[in-house]
């Protein structure tokens, strides 16, 4: 499990408890007489608890989406590096075989790259698909790198 699943998953552990000993604590404090110090407290604690949890599940989405982004920039450069190696075109099962991802997830990322100019669709004599680097190849990293990625 990458460390964004981590944060999400154990922030919202956390949020979870938190609430609910909140809620534990939420009604002696309301209702009974003596001791609201200790139950104020107690609903203090379980506030910053879920609060934390609350914020740690934040964490993990923001790093999930930066985990995304770094997962497809390296992708992108291995298949553009890989077919500069291959004479400027490469196969789906080369490149799942050097990005250890599952042939079918392969050709959706080599097909969004080719979405986005970076490559060109053919099929070769055996009717295999095969993706050429374009020759614009270049000017769509340039485009894509100018086009105000916040």
């Amino acid at each position: 499990m990458r460390t964004s699943g981590i944060l999400t998953v154990g922030g919202a552990f956390v949020a979870i408890l938190g609430a609910l000993f909140t809620l534990l604590m939420a009604k002696p404090f309301l209702f009974e007489k003596g001791q609201g110090f200790v139950y104020f407290t107690g609903l203090l604690v379980g506030a910053i608890f879920t609060a934390v949890g609350v914020f740690t599940v934040i964490a993990g989405r923001k790093r999930a989406r930066i985990e995304e982004e770094t997962d497809r920039r390296g992708f992108e450069e291995l298949a553009t590096s890989l077919a500069r190696k291959n004479s400027g075109q490469i196969r789906v099962d080369q490149i799942a075989k050097a990005s250890g991802l599952p042939g079918e997830e392969a050709q959706e990322r080599m097909r969004a790259l080719t979405g986005r100019g970076l490559f060109d669709l053919d099929f070769d004599e055996n009717g295999q698909m095969v993706f050429k680097l374009s020759r614009d190849a270049g000017r769509a990293q340039l485009a894509e790198l100018s086009g105000g990625r916040n």
